[in-house]
């Protein structure tokens, strides 16, 4: 037989003698007048369940502090009668319950069972509040803010509450009440490292910080305009914080575009310490080079955030050495997975289609290889269509249709339509009459308002678009030790760079790299045709890369497609 379980009427009965007033040595007196009250306790339990309460019996035993009853007496105006009541009937062994009680009570709750040291009570909180009041979290973010920093109290909820600013970040400096925030908790809000966010923003963020602090300086939009006293004001008040901005980490332009007006208010050094970053890649001597925040991010099953860094910088034309671990200046948005949405051509083009600019990741059946290709039009399932009526995605800032906002954090599709009609089927000794060898120009059409169109800030001119300069579509290798390999479009095959169908997959070149073409393109450009939902062909003919060592079929594992939008 097993054995009789007597600790529930133990506790029962140990609820009775606080419930009927037995035996009591311990009077509480709680809340503020006229609505303070008297509750009572056993001073051996309290001090069995909370180590507060056994150092401050300690203490008060030693200073011999008892009431005319011989009792220790304890005030908490602070807190309500309900509030301790909760607090007493979990020390007495008693369940609690709180799912009927509103966030800021439960808040209230956790911090008075942190101060009298109820481990499991302060534990059982928080997972609770993290569990069941998401809602509240993010409504109420900021009144956690100094519950959490002040000290490592609460280490599950602050992981928490981290975790979510960390998440989006954009979407916490967008409150009012960040403006709010002390220096103390903007400073440790700088030091997180894993915040979501390029460093311009951040940087964009501690101005605005600095200047809603000055109604004059809100007032002028102009630096120019500022006093010798307000740039001494300025100067003062980013002081603090300029050990925490990773400088270092923004990008030339953005430096140009968020940064450079602000000279003047910044350290003597440290605007030469960045240019000599930017042109000689020189390493800072007077500053420290802090790690990128985390916003290498991009959603793949199998590529790294280092390689699409790289991807990155292929797109941007720029040094992968000289500018490795800058911000990007791209975002990858994942339009379509063959895991995640299965080997279909259908879905391809249901999630790729007039989307822009893109990037083809495909994982191979060789280990640790992954082929791709940057197309910068849309992709498109009308054949007929030629590749140039798509969308040619420039190297420029976006629409500054906000250009006055410092804090516009809009995703932009890379692209730019035109109206030249190039034929893919085209590939005769004829083509190259159409150019003589020079830069094809193309003339930009009326647009809607949507229509990322090169912008005032554009390096291009506005009324022709030189194609070598636009189209800058590359195929790409990983392959196992980092070897990486890239190669552009060839001069002389502009007009090959895609092969837009609706019964084929992404295909680049006119060989390059397909994947699942259909039988009567297998036969036109001589493809050995396999009826395989995962089947591939490269032969090397409109790029300067060579993907593969030996070309022909090959079966691919997986395939992802990123959508590429500026930052």
């Amino acid at each position: 037989m097993n054995p009789l379980p007597s600790h529930q009427n133990f506790i029962q009965q140990i609820s009775q003698i606080r419930r009927n007033n037995i035996n009591y040595d311990v009077i509480f007196i709680v809340n503020r007048k006229p609505n303070t009250k008297k509750m009572i306790g056993h001073s051996l339990i309290l001090k069995v369940r909370s180590s507060y309460f056994q150092k401050e019996f300690r203490r008060m035993d030693e200073c011999n502090k008892f009431d005319t009853t011989n009792c220790y007496q304890l005030k908490f105006p602070e807190y309500t009668f309900e509030l301790f009541d909760i607090i007493l009937e979990f020390i007495y062994g008693n369940e609690i319950v709180i799912s009927t009680k509103d966030p800021e009570f439960i808040l209230n709750l956790m911090k008075a069972a942190n101060r009298f040291q109820l481990t499991n009570m302060v534990e059982y909180i928080q997972t609770y509040i993290i569990e069941s009041q998401s809602g509240w979290i993010n409504e109420n973010i900021f009144k956690l803010i100094p519950v959490l920093f002040d000290n490592d109290d609460f280490p599950q909820l602050r992981t928490s509450i981290i975790r979510l600013i960390c998440k989006d970040t954009r979407w916490f400096i967008r409150f009012d009440q960040f403006n709010e925030l002390s220096e103390e908790f903007l400073t440790k809000f700088l030091q997180i490292d894993d915040l979501s966010i390029e460093e311009f923003h951040i940087w964009n963020a501690v101005l605005d910080w600095i200047l809603e602090k000055n109604v004059n300086l809100c007032q002028k939009k102009k630096v120019i305009q500022w006093s010798d006293q307000e740039v001494d004001y300025c100067r003062v008040a980013l002081k603090p914080f300029i050990p925490f901005i990773r400088f270092f980490q923004i990008s030339s332009f953005k430096y140009w575009d968020y940064i450079h007006e602000f000279d003047r208010i910044l350290p003597e050094g440290l605007v030469e310490e960045m240019l000599k970053y930017y042109f000689k890649g020189s390493p800072p001597t007077d500053y420290p080079l802090l790690p990128l925040r985390n916003v290498r991010k991009i959603d793949s099953d199998f590529i790294s955030s280092k390689q699409a860094e790289i991807i990155s910088l292929w797109i941007e034309n720029k040094d992968l050495k000289k500018l490795f671990g800058l911000e990007w200046e791209f975002k990858f948005n994942l339009l379509y997975s063959t895991r995640r949405h299965g080997y279909s051509i259908e879905e391809f083009h249901r999630n790729c289609d007039n989307k822009g600019a893109t990037i083809l990741v495909i994982k191979t059946n060789i280990p640790e290889e992954i082929i791709g290709g940057f197309n910068p039009v849309s992709w498109s399932d009308n054949e007929s269509r030629s590749n140039f009526e798509s969308e040619v995605s420039p190297r420029y800032s976006p629409d500054d249709s906000d250009e006055n906002s410092p804090m516009d954090t809009g995703e932009h599709p890379l692209t730019i339509s035109s109206t030249v009609d190039f034929s893919p089927t085209n590939t005769s000794s004829d083509s190259n009459n159409s150019s003589n060898g020079e830069p094809v120009e193309l003339s930009p059409i009326a647009t809607s308002s949507d229509d990322n169109i090169i912008s005032p800030n554009s390096p291009y001119d506005n009324n022709t678009i030189t194609l070598f300069e636009q189209t800058d579509a590359f195929l790409f290798s990983f392959n196992k030790g980092d070897r990486n390999n890239m190669g552009r479009i060839n001069s002389l095959c502009m007009w090959e760079f895609i092969h837009n169908c609706g019964e084929c997959g992404p295909c680049f070149g006119t060989t390059d790299l397909w994947i699942s073409p259909k039988i009567v393109h297998s036969t036109r450009y001589n493809i050995p045709y396999q009826c395989l939902a995962n089947f591939g062909y490269h032969r090397q003919d409109s790029y300067e890369i060579n993907l593969r060592d030996e070309p022909g079929g090959f079966q691919f594992v997986d395939y992802e497609v990123f959508q590429v939008v500026r930052v």
